[in-house]
């Protein structure tokens, strides 16, 4: 019998998490926008528009796009990318929400 290995199970846990994310980094709490916030957002301006940070993102991280989120970070607006790199491995992408500047890559 053959076991599953660790990594991507424990991938798709992270994927599952409904927790807010925290930067090691910065002691300032993430917590993400809802669809609607997220469009009246785009909408006004706040951000750049969530295509954009998905190709920021896989510059940054190669792989396919499997989640993006808007979400903030004190005052500021950030986008938080997760990816699955060629290998198999996932990759979180962190985007200023403005600009589409990388803040991190974990």
């Amino acid at each position: 019998m053959s076991m599953m290995p660790v990594e991507p199970i424990f991938a798709l846990a992270l994927l599952a998490a409904p927790l807010p994310i925290v930067r090691v980094d910065d002691p300032t709490p993430i917590s993400c926008l809802s669809a609607e916030e997220m469009r009246e957002a785009v909408a006004d301006g706040r951000v750049i528009q969530p295509a954009q940070a998905s190709r920021h993102a896989r510059n940054a991280a190669p792989g396919e796009v499997l989640r993006i989120r808007l979400c903030r970070q004190g005052e500021e607006y950030v986008y938080v990318v997760t990816t699955l790199k060629r290998d198999g491995r996932v990759a979180r992408v962190t985007l200023e929400g403005q600009s589409g500047k990388v803040a991190t890559i974990r």
